[in-house]
């Protein structure tokens, strides 16, 4: 049977949602997952946590310094493997289409809420609540429902490394800059692909 409805008419293809429509999902999405992570803290009573771990101990340098390094190297390791595996490149095809038409502003807007809003929920609330190895598991556990088993590897180094910036003292602000590099040059090295 030919491509086509019931009436008999051929099929239009399904259009990507426009720009601004993923970035107004992302907004909601991590919107609610940032607020879920502070009321998680505030009912623990534990909401000064954010301010204990938003720099570290380290000092606003050296946090930056290590997320910018630690989100680089990311970034280099995730673009070799994706170049080498066919199986993560068709993962990664949908968020290229995605992105594709995307400018600096919406991909920067987009990097930025996803960042906070993730280091907010699995580096301070959920590593607060249960530690480093469970701050691991459930970013693993979340990212490979969405990415599938193929992404189990990447995504297991990259919570290590994420929380062990937080736990180490380099705060926050160095897992957020390390998430942001790196989710910045992906999106960048696809948009150029």
């Amino acid at each position: 049977m030919s491509g086509g409805d019931e009436s008999g008419r051929p099929e239009e293809p399904e259009e990507e949602p426009g720009p601004l429509l993923v970035l107004g999902a992302g907004v909601v999405v991590y919107g609610a997952m940032g607020a879920a992570a502070l009321l998680w803290l505030w009912w623990r009573d534990r909401i000064a946590a954010l301010g204990e771990r938003a720099v570290g101990s380290h000092g606003a340098p050296a946090a930056s310094a290590v997320g910018l390094v630690v989100g680089v190297v990311a970034a280099a390791m995730l673009g070799a493997a994706i170049r080498r595996s066919a199986r993560l490149r068709e993962i990664a095809s949908p968020a290229q289409r995605l992105f594709a038409n995307a400018g600096d502003g919406v991909s920067i807007a987009f990097v930025l809420i996803s960042a906070v809003a993730e280091e907010l929920f699995f580096r301070l609330a959920v590593q607060d609540a249960f530690g480093l190895f469970g701050s691991v598991a459930a970013y693993v556990l979340l990212n490979s429902t969405v990415g599938g088993i193929r992404w189990l590897l990447f995504t297991l180094v990259h919570a290590l490394a994420l929380g062990s910036i937080v736990h180490f003292g380099f705060g926050l602000l160095g897992s957020t800059t390390a998430h942001a590099i790196l989710n910045y040059l992906s999106l960048h090295r696809m948009q150029d692909s």
